[in-house]
């Protein structure tokens, strides 16, 4: 449904019947859906930018367990290397394999919050941009 204004009331006019109008009233027109796109275009936007934003933090926080793991092995390894020096037996070497779990675990943790991060931002709003320039396109045509 479009609205045109003529002595200051909004008119009707069928879908396909723009042609009919005035060359002023199509002008008015096309302003008033472009404004409409527009204000639309932000919300999308905003509403995207908001749930890229929520995934990114939870990408934070995965990368940050990560790191902690990462740091947790550091020291176990750093323990296990005092115990293979200080006493020659098989102690250091279950210390060793408990390091050996913990940057396994670090890894699986780190790379699970890799893959969770927003490779595309915005996806959705720059696609419906692009659909909204190839329509403005073919009116003004």
């Amino acid at each position: 449904m479009s609205g045109q204004r003529e002595g200051g009331e909004q008119r009707w006019v069928p879908p396909g019947m723009e042609s009919a109008l005035s060359t002023p009233e199509l002008i008015q027109e096309i302003t008033s859906q472009v404004g409409l796109l527009a204000k639309k275009q932000i919300e999308l936007a905003k509403a995207e930018l908001r749930a890229d934003l929520k995934a990114e933090a939870s990408t934070a926080t995965k990368l940050g367990i990560g790191a902690l793991a990462g740091l947790l092995a550091l020291n176990m390894l750093m323990v296990t290397a005092a115990l293979g020096l200080a006493v020659v037996m098989p102690a250091w070497m279950a210390a060793l394999v408990v390091t050996g779990v913990l940057l396994v675990a670090t890894t699986v943790i780190a790379l699970i919050g890799w893959k969770g991060r927003v490779r595309a931002p915005l996806k959705r709003t720059r696609a419906t941009l692009k659909e909204d320039a190839q329509w403005a396109k073919e009116r003004m045509a």
